[in-house]
């Protein structure tokens, strides 16, 4: 039966070592696709700035020319100096714009060479322009006029709209290039993810199914079983058993030298019994939880808090400092569950806890002794009234003080 089990145990290992090997390899797959087609956008998009730089600065470009071609023009024919502003604002901006549109052309050649052209048929206008301005400051209006008439401006100009045209044509077909690449890319990239995450999914799901058939009840019972043997259903806190468990391992190390103190601290809690008999016992139960959840916020890491009986509850606290120590914890553990009752029955149930304390090696001889001194000292408390406190000694040892607070 074991050498069974043990080859069915191996062969679902390697099954899911297999599995789980084709799910890394094709997340390791879908992360190398995934930064090739994140670079290659990343690549259309640079491609995209770069033509939008390209058209921005070819289109300013034929746009000085025209505001200083208009400017030129409209000073010829009306000799107002104003078109001068226009004319010369055109002209200077000209110098930067080409400048602009040769720094973004620079690692193409072919518009290296058209921007070269363009650059060249610019200085042949501006300097058209400039000598019909100059004669029509200088008196000569007819003489620029005739200059104009000789169309060795509009040749210049012509020239430059189409080289200009050809560049602004071819940049923005790249542009439109760019961008569709860039789109699709990003649809079939989207796509295949999708694919691969249904494929994971899938190999996950089965991957799952095969665990459940394999283990799942063995697992689950033995969970089951575990937590039914050390666990209070209710609450979820250790029970009697683990509590016991656990001291038994305290014993063992209370041999040794140095051992660190033990305090227990038995639990009842007072007015319990008025809630579950005019509320019913599901509201006890509530109530229950209620109180574990309160008492284990006033517990540390290294406490153990457990349910021992129906209103009945344990706190084990190794290491503890000195007697005042524990009096501040019951007077706290204490105040939480009378805070219970005023917050959720405003007083009509006065709950309370008589906590019975016992300490090793102070007040009893072995830590086999702290359970049942405990419980003796907290009967004593209860007696003395609710939500008091009382240290127990094993017979011949001076009691400890009964501090009693205020319902």
């Amino acid at each position: 039966m074991q050498s069974r089990l043990a080859r069915s145990a191996h062969a679902d290992r390697n099954r899911f070592l297999s599995l789980y090997a084709v799910m890394a390899i094709g997340l390791i797959v879908a992360a190398a696709l995934f930064v090739f087609e994140a670079r290659k956008i990343v690549e259309d998009g640079l491609r995209d700035e770069d033509a939008f730089a390209v058209l921005g600065a070819a289109n300013r470009v034929l746009h000085d020319l025209e505001n200083a071609e208009t400017g030129q023009r409209g000073y010829l024919l009306t000799g107002d100096e104003r078109y001068l502003g226009t004319y010369r604002a055109g002209v200077e901006d000209l110098d930067d714009t080409v400048l602009q549109l040769q720094r973004v052309v620079t690692n193409d050649e072919k518009s290296v060479e058209l921007v070269r052209r363009i650059e060249h048929a610019k200085t042949m206008k501006v300097t058209e322009l400039a000598r019909t301005v100059e004669l029509a400051q200088s008196g000569n209006r007819e003489a620029a006029i005739a200059l104009v008439q000789t169309n060795e401006g509009k040749r210049y100009m012509d020239s430059l709209r189409a080289d200009l045209g050809a560049l602004l044509h071819d940049w923005r077909a790249r542009r439109a290039a760019a961008v569709r690449d860039a789109h699709d890319r990003i649809v079939w990239g989207t796509a295949a993810l999708a694919a691969l995450a249904v494929l994971i999914c899938g190999l996950l799901v089965y991957t799952l199914f095969v665990q459940r058939r394999a283990f799942g009840k063995m697992s689950a019972h033995s969970k089951a079983l575990d937590k039914a043997a050390a666990h209070d259903p209710l609450t979820g806190l250790p029970n009697r058993r683990r509590l016991l468990e656990l001291l038994d391992e305290q014993g063992e190390r209370s041999a040794a030298p140095g051992a660190e103190r033990l305090a227990l601290l038995y639990l009842d809690i007072d007015g319990f019994k008025g809630v579950n008999d005019a509320l019913g016992h599901s509201a006890g139960d509530s109530l229950l939880r209620r109180i574990a959840e309160a008492l284990r916020t006033v517990t540390r890491q290294q406490d153990l808090l457990a349910r021992v009986g129906g209103d009945e509850f344990v706190l084990l606290v190794p290491g503890y400092s000195d007697e005042a120590q524990l009096r501040e914890l019951a007077g706290r553990l204490i105040e939480r569950v009378q805070q219970i009752g005023q917050r959720d029955y405003g007083g009509r149930f006065p709950l309370g806890v008589s906590v019975g304390i016992a300490t090793w090696p102070d007040r009893v001889d072995a830590v086999e002794q702290l359970l049942d001194v405990a419980d003796a000292a907290m009967y004593t408390a209860k007696q003395a009234g609710r939500s008091t406190y009382r240290f127990g000694t094993r017979p011949g040892r001076q009691q400890g003080n009964v501090v009693t607070l205020p319902r």
